[in-house]
């Protein structure tokens, strides 16, 4: 975000953490969600610097993303990259500025993704089910209770369990309600599932989800951990977890 609107981290006007829609200028069909994360000092009023996960939502499929290199001293716009037969030619390496005319405003986040369609119920029979056998505590120590929530992604290397970790490592930040302020949870892992779906990831806890940003059942994922089950692009998904 560029400095003016990112305003003062100390403040309560700062838009740090929270999501904009953009959408291009040119082909309003074209739209993203994206979430402010730091502060771009070369940016412009009203300008943004967007990841590219983020430009690939914006651009049409014809742009050439994956053979651009970029370069800040460069005056090549994009659209002088030429495609011949398939394969770009890149002249000059491209740059980064101007790459797509925007509108942006705040927002409350990209809407929920579409729930995988119920499969109809069987139809009843006469055969008496056994009855299922409690376990009275599921292994590793979890409470066994499921919980579901809007999964985010978020950006930072440092937090409130105070240890430094990467984005490419399968952590989470669990809300606050949940998380409380201290560090009870911190290191407990956490499977992650999704309806309809058999990709299941366990994560750790690093961090606490502000409840301005995540209500109670919400979870910011690292990258790594989200894109176990989407791109970044998505920016929320609807899943299921539970303590392990």
């Amino acid at each position: 975000m560029n400095p003016l609107q990112f305003g003062d981290l100390g403040s309560t006007n700062s838009t740090c953490g929270q999501w904009i829609q953009v959408r291009n200028r040119e082909n309003t069909a074209q739209e993203t969600w994206a979430k402010v994360v730091g502060i771009c000092d070369e940016c412009e009023y009203g300008s943004v610097a967007l990841n590219r996960p983020a430009l690939e939502d914006l651009v049409p499929p014809s742009a050439p993303w994956e053979d651009v290199v970029f370069d800040p001293q460069s005056n090549v716009t994009l659209s002088e990259v030429v495609i011949v037969e398939g394969e770009t030619v890149v002249p000059v390496a491209v740059s980064p500025k101007g790459l797509v005319h925007i509108a942006w405003k705040l927002s409350e986040g990209p809407p929920p993704s579409d729930p995988s369609p119920e499969e109809p119920a069987p139809k009843p029979t006469k055969t008496k089910a056994p009855k299922p056998i409690e376990d009275p505590k599921p292994p590793g120590g979890g409470d066994g209770k499921q919980y579901s929530g809007r999964m985010t992604w978020y950006s930072d290397t440092f937090g409130q369990c105070e240890e430094s970790y990467s984005q490419s490592d399968l952590i989470v930040a669990v809300n606050e309600a949940q998380m409380g302020g201290g560090k009870k949870l911190c290191g407990k892992k956490i499977l992650l599932t999704e309806k309809g779906s058999n990709t299941k990831v366990v994560v750790r806890v690093v961090d606490m989800c502000p409840g301005k940003y995540c209500k109670f059942g919400d979870l910011d994922l690292s990258q790594a951990a989200f894109k176990r089950f989407a791109g970044l692009g998505k920016g929320v998904l609807q899943l299921q977890w539970s303590f392990l």
